[in-house]
């Protein structure tokens, strides 16, 4: 039986991450106004994404209130665009994956500030540790894939692509998945280096070092094709599963950001 509707304070953590990655900034673009003043007074206010209670503006009656309480529904507004938001009459104008989209644009400024701080004095890669599916309903669902739910090579095969992302730099984590990006635009499992240098304006060098990266922990290469053509791949995952573009289309139906699993390693989310 669904539990009733309630509107749930979000938690302290919640919070405390919310202001970390604000920048003491309105999230919405080109705004800037400061969300605490010079005397400390608190000018922001708290945003759902989905409102959380029946009748709130951009309602949606299949999350639950956790969902709703929780970190991925919520940023930080000033006061001005709170209330413009929060109007019914404005729906139309700030549909939710537009709002998430200018949460995920101005937190992610901040979270890479964090990144390149924690980079100066320890090992990032061991700064989270990984959460392991253990039954992967959650993606069969997303991705619409009943027959991996439970299954083991399915599980065991996430289980080992984590195990080597986690060692993988952040800078080529970020990488990667633009990498995945492209190749699932243009529906394809490989890319010519000349395509990706162009692309992402970056030199051989470059992407020489990023790649050999991802060799390194077998994510990835730059492989030889015909006449001496050299493509970019992303390395699948058992059974064979390109697990990046796994991660993107989950994300898509999920409305999960793709930070929680590159990033944070919360690869639990695929349980649902």
């Amino acid at each position: 039986m669904a539990k009733k509707v309630e509107r749930l304070p979000p938690t302290p953590s919640v919070l405390k991450k919310l202001f970390a990655y604000s920048g003491n900034q309105c999230a919405m673009p080109d705004c800037g106004r400061p969300l605490v003043d010079k005397s400390g007074t608190l000018l922001g206010k708290v945003a759902h994404i989905c409102a959380a209670e029946k009748g709130g503006a951009r309602f949606d009656p299949k999350m639950n209130n956790e969902q709703r309480r929780a970190f991925e529904n919520l940023f930080i507004l000033c006061g001005i665009h709170h209330d413009v938001i929060d109007d019914k009459s404005n729906v139309k104008d700030y549909p939710p994956d537009l709002l998430r989209k200018h949460k995920a644009a101005h937190e992610g400024r901040f979270k890479r500030a964090e990144v390149q701080l924690i980079e100066q004095f320890i090992d990032t890669t061991q700064a989270m540790k990984p959460t392991y599916p253990k039954n992967l309903k959650g993606l069969a669902e997303a991705l619409g894939m009943e027959e991996i739910a439970g299954h083991e090579d399915e599980i065991n095969g996430v289980g080992d692509f984590v195990d080597n992302l986690k060692e993988l730099p952040h800078e080529q984590r970020e990488f990667a998945l633009k990498l995945a990006e492209r190749m699932r635009r243009n529906n394809t499992d490989e890319l010519p280096v000349d395509d990706v240098t162009g692309a992402f304006r970056i030199g051989r060098t470059a992407l020489k070092r990023h790649m050999d990266l991802l060799e390194h922990w077998r994510l990835g290469s730059i492989d030889e094709g015909e006449y001496q053509k050299y493509f970019v791949v992303l390395w699948s995952r058992e059974p064979d599963t390109n697990p990046w573009v796994e991660i993107l289309e989950f994300c898509e139906a999920t409305k999960h950001m793709s930070d929680e699993l590159i990033y944070d390693l919360n690869f639990g989310l695929y349980d649902g």
